[in-house]
C-alpha cells in the first residue's frame, strides 16, 4: 500500500483511502477543471499563473471560484507530506469538480459543494524528442469552454491513443478554420522562416503557462499558421508545464532536425529564465 497522501476537500488523507463519490459530476460527466504543475526542489513552479488559470477555468465552466489562499496552503501541505516523491522533480495535479448532483435524474443539476483533489507524483524523465502526426479531426475553437482546462479530455485522449497505436507520440490538431491549433496534450512552437512562432489564442488553443512565459520572455512570437502548410516547418517543439520544451523529430514521417538551431537557443534560454524564479 502506498504511503502517498492526497488532499481531498479539506484535509490530507492516505491515497488508498481517498474516496470520491461515484455520483460526483467530475466522474459521471467530466464536469470539472484542473491544473498540472511542475515541482522543482520541493516548490511548485509558476504556481500563481496556474492558480489564476484554474480560477478562470472554473469561471468559464460555471464552478465557484476557489479561494487562492486556501489552495496555496493545500498545495504547500500536500507537497510537504510527499517530500520523498518529489525530490528533486515532481508533478502535481489540482482537480476541482462540480461534486455531487442535486438528484438522481438522468441529467441532475449541480448542487455543490465542489470536490477538490490535489495529488503529487514523482516526475519521470521525458524523452529527448517525440514524433507527431497530423489527424483529420479539428479542435472546436468556437465552443463555450475555449480557454478552460477541463477534465473533459475524452476527445483528445481518444486521438492520442489512436496515434500511439500507429507508433506516433503525439497528434497535431487544426482549428475549424484550418489553422494549426495545438497538440492533444501540449501547445506547439514552430520554426518557420528563421524564427519561432506559436498559434494565437484565436485558434482555441489552451493558454498554456509555458506558452505565456515563452511569449513574455521574447522567445517566440504569436502567429497563426495554415495546417495544410506544415511541410514548410523546419523545426517543431511541444510546450507544456511539466515538459517545458521538447523537440519533435518528425511530422508524418518527415524528419526534422533535433534539436534545431532555433530550438537549442529557446530551450537553453527558457531553462535559464526559469531558474531565476520559481514563480515567474
Amino acid at each position: 500500500m502506498t504511503n502517498a497522501r492526497v488532499w481531498l476537500n479539506d484535509q490530507l488523507v492516505v491515497e488508498a483511502y481517498a474516496i470520491v463519490s461515484v455520483r460526483d459530476r467530475g466522474f459521471t460527466s467530466g464536469d470539472g477543471v484542473f491544473e498540472t504543475v511542475k515541482i522543482v526542489d520541493g516548490q511548485p513552479f509558476a504556481i500563481t499563473r496556474h492558480l489564476t488559470r484554474l480560477a478562470n477555468s472554473a469561471k468559464l465552466v460555471g464552478l465557484p471560484q476557489p479561494d487562492e489562499g486556501y489552495l496555496r496552503e493545500a498545495v504547500r501541505a500536500t507537497i510537504a507530506a510527499n517530500a520523498d516523491l518529489v525530490d528533486p522533480l515532481g508533478r502535481m495535479r489540482i482537480t476541482l469538480t462540480a461534486g455531487n448532483p442535486s438528484g438522481k435524474t438522468s441529467v441532475p443539476s449541480r448542487s455543490g459543494p465542489v470536490t477538490l483533489v490535489i495529488t503529487v507524483d514523482r516526475q519521470r524523465p521525458h524523452p529527448n524528442s517525440v514524433s507527431v502526426v497530423t489527424v483529420p479531426w479539428c479542435h472546436n475553437d468556437k465552443g463555450p469552454l475555449v480557454g478552460a482546462k477541463t477534465t473533459s479530455y475524452a476527445d483528445n485522449l481518444a486521438i492520442l491513443e489512436r496515434v500511439r497505436v500507429d507508433g506516433a507520440d503525439e497528434a497535431l490538431l487544426a482549428d475549424t478554420s484550418g489553422r494549426l491549433c495545438e497538440a492533444t496534450t501540449a501547445n506547439v512552437v514552430l520554426g518557420v522562416d528563421g524564427e519561432l512562432i506559436t498559434p494565437t489564442l484565436a485558434t482555441g488553443c489552451l493558454p498554456g503557462v509555458t506558452r505565456a512565459l515563452l511569449l513574455e520572455w521574447g522567445l517566440v512570437r504569436e502567429q497563426d499558421f495554415p495546417f495544410a502548410k506544415l511541410d514548410q516547418v523546419t523545426e517543431l517543439l511541444l510546450s507544456s508545464s511539466t515538459r517545458s520544451l521538447i523537440p519533435v523529430d518528425s511530422i508524418d514521417g518527415r524528419s526534422l532536425a533535433v534539436p534545431g538551431d532555433l530550438a537549442v537557443g529557446a530551450i537553453a534560454e527558457f531553462a535559464h529564465r526559469a531558474a531565476d524564479s520559481l514563480d515567474p
